[in-house]
């Protein structure tokens, strides 16, 4: 998968654009760019972060590997207080 290549070789950026690329990305998806973001530990990757947890279905939040990963990024980019909230 491209999207992991990019993350592994430490271009998180081009991972995000990816991203940004698909219509509807799954749990996969969204794990990896949770991933991406905390690699990056800017406040861009934060606002990211921020704005694709809010549209998560919440049936997504039953994967204990996305929910890791989204709570990864939120303490890495900086924003403690929301990670605790989940």
């Amino acid at each position: 998968m491209v999207f992991k290549a990019f993350i592994k070789n430490k271009q998180a950026n081009k991972a995000i654009a990816l991203f940004n690329e698909i219509e509807n990305p799954d749990d996969v998806h969204m794990l990896l760019l949770f991933n991406s973001c905390a690699r990056l530990k800017t406040k861009e990757a934060l606002d990211l972060v921020k704005k694709i947890s809010k549209r998560i279905p919440k049936s997504f939040y039953s994967n204990p590997r996305l929910l890791t990963s989204l709570l990864d990024a939120l303490m890495k980019c900086g924003d403690v207080a929301h990670a605790e909230a989940l």
